[in-house]
């Protein structure tokens, strides 16, 4: 049987029948409680008790617990017996009757953490806890075994008096109770918008909605059907730049109530959401001309069925409202109604901001006073109507007016001076609305602003940071005190410690996130970039699948930083200095086994021995024991391993093999006059190699998924070797079969997706600071001898295959552009980025070609919103030169080409809007 299985105890002498029956009683215990269950001791009748072998994770309190919930207190014993098996023998009465009333009243959480807290609080503080309540649907204390969690608590607890230390915890019960109901608040909202992305979509429709309305205006002027000369001349009046610009506001703050309702429906319900917006569905629905709604509401063959403008929907649910025989709290219609509120949102954002701009950099013509006109329009009746929807942001508003609207003075500083303000359209406040609506949709409190001629306001959410081994989770009460017992460890602090120097702030805490902050400044940086001694069949498996079917993959531990991710996400100590010393001098090596979605499942120790390779530890998630049938896969293939020490000179993937036997006496005497100067290479991998080999290593399986485009590459190539990998069937192609390959790709649409796949470099981001002589692995020419022995060294030599193909395959791109591939120039590549669009409109730039002017010669300052000049040194198109560069630009002779002809673009990319719409495509 295996470790901690669950066992019955019984009379020797009893029959079948008996044995049988208290097996299935132990069958249910466990399928309900799982196996710890059955270290509670529980009554199976017939005079039989549930029990469990050495070895399984958890003690008898995780099992009286477990079974408490499951089998009720009548199963485990007299009440006392319940309390001293929960909190030790200092239990007293008035604390099993706290944990009786807890359990009555299904205070699972609270008697979880008690229980974790028994050995660290007394019984009066212990009954504080057991009186901790959670709002319905929030349970801080959802997994992770009591026993565990005790241990980690106990790890920095333990320095602090025991009033500190219930301080300290019921601030934790309070924030992470907050941080669910935060997260469970943005995951409702996010709900309410519809899944797929439906911005491309939505856009082409509004396109054609503004090329009809454009039409009709133009039929309008000269009363007939237009020639195409007569098309040509035309200049639009200025009453219609103006419709333009209110139709561009009125979407924006239709879209603002939209948005602000899908928020209220997220958190309140229907109803409440209705009630409280009426007055702004009706503001807003009144804004358009019917006539507009019309033509916006109406069907396209081919295109989606979303109206062109959120006006549409506000008026459809104005009128739900206002008729009383309709049902105007339909459930269904409003979540319907409100399920692109979000790409209304972001896509109004981005037509205004455009418009704004073009207002801003157009001439000084009738068109410009006819926009300072429209500028200096009063917002006083929308205000009266709905009120301010950000009115924090009011004090704070030193955005200046567009045009100086107005008298000129931003709302902030005329409140600032004591002064009454009228707020006026060119204020664009009404921006920064919009984008705080679509922020809070997403889940943040606002929208980020930069003040500039026109707001560079973020409506989209930011990118999701990359996770912090010193930032623990505060997901719930077992990961936060899991990471923090991590810190504790990495910075010497807590039981066991005398206390490093740089942790005694820590000792000051009385509130969890200074506990947690304290912790991770005292954390030494050194600590979680040391390279690990990992040996070369072990790492060879990193990234491999485990045998079986199940899909998981194996990921070896290079770094300390590595094993600190994993210990902040499992709830354990991995990262701690006990693992990481025993790593670094090549005692054992730590792997975790990941599902298909990237998830951490197990994390486990393995320890040479003579013969092989032993599992010295393996647990799932918050220490629990790993399903069997995965233990046993994973076990199984730690069998495979070859016997072999870990590495012992300091790179990992060295084969340590056996020590070489003693020289002859005379020709070790020889040798022991004299000094061995190291060769260049010798120097090289002793100084740089395993540092960084394990950082190449990690870098290139970090970057696995996102170079996935590039090593699909390789199936357009002519078959190469049986077992070839790809990406170095891909180094070892002709330029001609490379460029057929990229080819091959561009016609399915994959141009923007091979851009940002060949924009990640594991080479690169491998290489430390201040080491010139490595340099030359980043280049795609031979290497000097030097650095030869360390290139083919294993995480390396992947590396720096990746960087060279990605090298390569920007080449071809190269190449592709310069000749106009019309899977290339025809149009715009779906999913264009900002770097990509402006490394290539560089490169078109310096060939003179193919492309069409957007700039004038000898103009820097490029339309479009934000807004951006070729000159600027910190700008987007300065930091593209690099990418420039590897498509075959010649900076050298940019400035003659703007000169000569201006910035160009390939004609094809202009298409459906021009370069407003290019510029603002690439910035979604």
């Amino acid at each position: 049987m295996s470790p901690g299985a669950a066992v019955v105890l019984g009379p020797a002498d009893a029959g079948d029948d008996r044995v049988r029956r208290a097996l299935d009683r132990l069958a249910r215990l466990v399928q309900d409680g799982g196996v710890v269950a059955a270290d509670s001791g529980a009554d199976l009748g017939d005079d039989f008790r549930a029990a469990r072998l050495e070895g399984g994770a958890g003690d008898r309190r995780d099992g009286v617990l477990a079974a408490l919930r499951i089998a009720g207190a009548e199963a485990l014993g007299p009440p006392a017996a319940i309390s001293v098996a929960l909190f030790g023998p200092d239990a007293t009465k008035p604390l099993g009757a706290a944990a009786t009333a807890a359990v009555e009243a299904a205070r699972w959480p609270a008697l979880r953490l008690a229980v974790a807290a028994a050995d660290l609080l007394g019984p009066e503080q212990l009954v504080t806890l057991l009186g901790l309540e959670a709002p319905p649907g929030i349970d801080p204390f959802p997994d992770g075994l009591p026993s565990v969690v005790g241990t980690h608590l106990a790890r920095f607890l333990t320095p602090f008096p025991r009033p500190r230390r219930l301080a300290l915890l019921l601030d934790l019960w309070d924030r992470v109770r907050a941080h669910q109901q935060d997260r469970r608040r943005r995951e409702a909202r996010r709900a309410t918008q519809a899944r797929g992305d439906r911005r491309d979509d939505l856009y082409t429709r509004q396109e054609r909605y503004d090329d009809d309305d454009l039409l009709a205006a133009l039929r309008s002027s000269l009363g007939h059907e237009p020639t195409l000369a007569e098309a040509a001349r035309w200049q639009a009046p200025l009453w219609y730049h103006t419709r333009c610009a209110d139709a561009a506001l009125h979407d924006c703050l239709g879209a603002t109530v939209l948005a602000r309702l899908a928020v209220t429906v997220a958190d309140e319900g229907v109803p409440a959401a209705l009630d409280r917006h009426r007055h702004e569905i009706a503001a807003a629905a009144a804004l358009v001309d019917p006539g507009q709604l019309s033509r916006a509401a109406r069907r396209i063959p081919g295109l989606t069925g979303l109206p062109a403008r959120p006006g549409v929907i506000l008026r459809d649910l104005e009128r739900r409202l206002a008729n009383p025989r309709q049902p105007s709290g339909d459930e269904a219609f409003v979540r319907i109604a409100i399920a692109n509120a979000r790409t209304y949102g972001v896509l109004a954002h981005g037509k205004a901001a455009t418009l704004l701009w073009g207002i801003v950099q157009g001439p000084e013509d009738p068109a410009r006073r006819a926009a300072a006109r429209w500028a200096n329009g009063s917002l006083a009746k929308w205000r009266a109507a709905v009120g301010h929807f950000s009115p924090e942001r009011l004090p704070r508003w030193f955005q200046p007016p567009l045009l100086e609207a107005g008298d000129g003075v931003s709302i902030g500083l005329a409140i600032e001076r004591g002064h009454p303000y009228l707020e006026h359209i060119g204020d664009m406040l009404w921006l920064a609305e919009l984008c705080d609506a679509v922020a809070r949709l997403d889940g943040r409190e606002s929208a980020s602003v930069q003040y500039d001629t026109v707001p560079f306001i973020d409506p989209e959410p930011p990118d999701r940071a990359e996770p912090s081994p010193l930032e623990p989770s505060l997901e719930s009460i077992a990961a936060a005190a899991g990471g923090v017992a991590q810190l504790a460890g990495l910075a010497g602090f807590g039981a066991g410690d005398d206390g490093a120097d740089a942790a005694q702030p820590a000792r000051r805490a009385r509130a969890w996130p200074d506990l947690a902050a304290a912790l991770a400044a005292a954390v030494a940086t050194e600590s979680l970039t040391a390279a690990f001694k990992v040996p070369a069949p072990i790492l060879a498996a990193d990234g491999t699948a485990l045998p079986g079917s199940g899909g998981e993959r194996l990921e070896i531990a290079l770094t300390p930083r590595q094993t600190a991710l994993w210990g902040a996400y499992m709830g354990n100590c991995i990262g701690g200095p006990d693992y990481t010393a025993q790593c670094v001098a090549g005692r054992s090596v730590l792997v975790a086994v990941r599902c298909a979605d990237g998830r951490l499942l197990l994390n486990g120790q393995l320890r040479p021995v003579r013969h092989g390779w032993i599992v010295a530890e393996l647990r799932a998630r918050f220490n629990h024991d790993p399903e069997p049938a995965l233990d046993a896969r994973f076990r199984e293939w730690v069998a495979t391993l070859p016997p072999q020490r870990p590495a012992v000179d300091g790179a990992p993937g060295a084969d340590a093999g056996p020590e070489p036997g003693p020289e002859p006496g005379p020709a070790r005497e020889a040798r022991a006059g004299r000094r061995r100067v190291p060769s260049p290479a010798a120097r090289i991998a002793a100084e740089h190699g395993p540092a960084l080999v394990a950082r190449a290593a990690q870098a290139r399986r970090e970057l696995a998924a996102t170079l996935e485009p590039i090593a699909a590459l390789a199936g357009r190539l002519p078959a190469g070797g049986p077992s070839e990998e790809p990406l170095t069937a891909m180094r070892r192609a002709s330029r001609p079969a490379l460029a057929r390959a990229v080819a091959a790709a561009l016609e399915s649409g994959e141009a923007a997706r091979l851009w940002r796949a060949t924009a990640e470099r594991p080479m690169a981001g491998a290489l430390p600071d201040g080491a010139p002589e490595l340099a030359p692995l980043l280049a795609d020419a031979p290497l000097p001898g030097s650095l030869r022995t360390l290139a083919r060294r294993p995480g390396v030599a992947e590396a720096r295959t990746a960087d060279l193909v990605a090298l390569r395959v920007r080449s071809a791109l190269g190449d592709l552009l310069r000749e106009g591939h019309p899977a290339l120039v025809s149009s715009r590549p779906r999913g264009i980025t900002v770097p990509m669009l402006c490394a290539c409109a560089l490169a078109v730039t310096c060939w003179s070609g193919p492309g069409a002017a957007v700039l004038a010669p000898r103009r820097v300052h490029v339309p479009g919103y934000p807004a951006s000049a070729l000159h600027d040194e910190d700008g987007p198109w300065a930091a593209a030169w690099a990418d420039a560069v590897e498509l075959g630009a010649d900076r050298e002779t940019f400035w003659d080409h703007i000169a000569e002809h201006g910035l160009l673009v390939p004609e094809g990319w202009l298409a459906h809007g021009g370069w407003p719409a290019l510029w603002q495509a690439a910035h979604r």
